[in-house]
C-alpha cells in the first residue's frame, strides 16, 4: 500500500522571497483530516497533502490553515487581517491564487494566540495530483527619512538606479525635542525582508554632491497612516531615522 500526492502547494511571499514565509501548515479540522486518511507534510517552500493510493470516500475539498510564526507576517502582508482569517479558494481549474484585499462579508474569526495568515480551501479528486501556487503581496509604503544633525536642511537622497525620487517635507520636531528634516519617497515601495533599493544621503559641496551616508538603512516592518500630500485620503508611511553627527 502506497501513498500519493493529492496537493502540492507552493507558497510565495513578496516580503520574504525567495524564502518561504514563516508559517506552519495545519488542517483546519485535524480530526476529520485524520479520519479521512489524509496526511499533511511541509518541506522547504512546499506543502503536500497525501492520501493512500486506494483511498475512498475522500471529501471534495479540504481547508488548510497558515499559522504564523511571527507577528510580522500579518503586518507586512497586503490584505493581512488581525480580526478575521482571509480565505483563498482553489477550486478545480484554478491553480494560481493571490490573497485579495477585497473580502467577503463572512470569514473565520481570528483566535488570539493562534493567528492565521490565511485559510486555503482546496478542491481535491482521488488520484489527481494538483499543483497549486499561492502568492502574497507585501504592504507598500512611502519611506520617510528623518535626518538629524547639523546641516540636515541641506541634505538630499539619491537612488543609484534613478528610479525613486524623494520630496522634502520640511522640518519636524521629534519627541525628544530635536529637529529632523524629513524626505519622503514620492512612490510607495513594497516592503522587503531584504530590500534591493540602495539610497544614499548627500549634501552640496564645492565640487559637487558630497556623500554623507553611502547606503541608507531600510525601514522596519512598521507602518503608519498619514494624510496624503494632496490633502485627500491617506497614505501608508514607514519612518526611518538617521543621524549625520
Amino acid at each position: 500500500m502506497g501513498w500519493g500526492v493529492l496537493v502540492e502547494l507552493t507558497m510565495e511571499h513578496e516580503y520574504y522571497a525567495p524564502n518561504m514565509p514563516p508559517v506552519t501548515l495545519r488542517p483546519n479540522d485535524a480530526r476529520s483530516f485524520d479520519k479521512d486518511g489524509l496526511l499533511l507534510r511541509q518541506q522547504g517552500t512546499k506543502g503536500f497533502v497525501l492520501a493512500e493510493d486506494d483511498a475512498t470516500g475522500l471529501p471534495p475539498q479540504i481547508a488548510i490553515d497558515l499559522h504564523i510564526q511571527s507577528a510580522d507576517v500579518i503586518t507586512v502582508t497586503a490584505g493581512g487581517d488581525w480580526k478575521q482569517v482571509p480565505q483563498i479558494d482553489l477550486p478545480m481549474g484554478t491553480d494560481h491564487a493571490t490573497l485579495d484585499p477585497v473580502r467577503p462579508e463572512v470569514m473565520p474569526t481570528q483566535t488570539p494566540g493562534h493567528w492565521r495568515l490565511a485559510q486555503l480551501i482546496i478542491d481535491i479528486t482521488p488520484g489527481v495530483h494538483r499543483k497549486v501556487h499561492v502568492t502574497f503581496k507585501a504592504v507598500s509604503s512611502h519611506w520617510a527619512y528623518h535626518v538629524i544633525g547639523p546641516g540636515n536642511d541641506e541634505v538630499m537622497i539619491e537612488d543609484s538606479e534613478g528610479r525613486v525620487s524623494f520630496a522634502p517635507l520640511g522640518v519636524t520636531t521629534l519627541p525628544d525635542g530635536r529637529p529632523a528634516n524629513v524626505l519622503r519617497s514620492s512612490d510607495a515601495l513594497p516592503a522587503r525582508a531584504r530590500p534591493g533599493q540602495r539610497f544614499s544621503l548627500s549634501k552640496p559641496g564645492p565640487f559637487g554632491p558630497r556623500t554623507l551616508i553611502p547606503v541608507l538603512p531600510t525601514p522596519q516592518p512598521l507602518f503608519a497612516t498619514v494624510p496624503a500630500p494632496d490633502g485627500t485620503g491617506a497614505i501608508i508611511q514607514s519612518d526611518i531615522y538617521v543621524s549625520i553627527f
